[in-house]
């Protein structure tokens, strides 16, 4: 690691830090199209799953608040 790149940073300020570690970040995230179909493969199903009535929806807030 660059040592000097990072002691600019901490000298930033927080906001500063915070954008440039989005940045970071997000150089990072790379989903590779395998994945990606097989998410979207999985909610196409889920969708039919419930448009067939093999399954169903549960509602968040009585969920969430049931406890």
């Amino acid at each position: 690691m660059d040592k000097e790149l990072f002691e600019k940073a901490l000298k930033m300020t927080p906001n500063e830090r915070l954008a440039f570690a989005e940045l970071i970040l997000s150089s990072l995230e790379h989903e590779e199209d395998e994945i990606r179909n097989a998410w979207v493969m999985e909610v196409k199903d889920r969708i039919n799953a419930v448009n067939e009535g093999r399954s169903k929806l549960l509602d968040f807030e009585s969920l969430y608040n049931a406890g």
